[in-house]
């Protein structure tokens, strides 16, 4: 599996509506972002948040996207890395 990383709105938001994901967060916790539609994301109930909503907690969050092109597979994970 191939996998990038980026931080990219742009590039994020076109990922997700190519592929029919959509920005969410864990229901009643707009802080607690998702992305909707994802086979591989956790079964629980999502509210439907607008992007510029959704990146303003993904930059609050300092988080980055993971994605494999080729299979469709998405996470969201921390950009602070630190040694063990």
């Amino acid at each position: 599996m191939t996998v990038y990383e980026t931080t990219s709105h742009e590039q994020i938001r076109m990922w997700c509506q190519a592929n029919g994901y959509w920005p969410g967060c864990m229901e009643g916790k707009p802080d607690r972002i998702r992305i909707g539609g994802s086979p591989f994301g956790e079964p629980e109930m999502l509210d439907l948040l607008d992007w510029p909503e959704w990146f303003a907690q993904f930059d609050k969050r300092r988080l980055k996207f993971v994605y494999d092109p080729n299979n469709a597979w998405c996470d969201l994970q921390s950009r602070d890395t630190r040694p063990d």
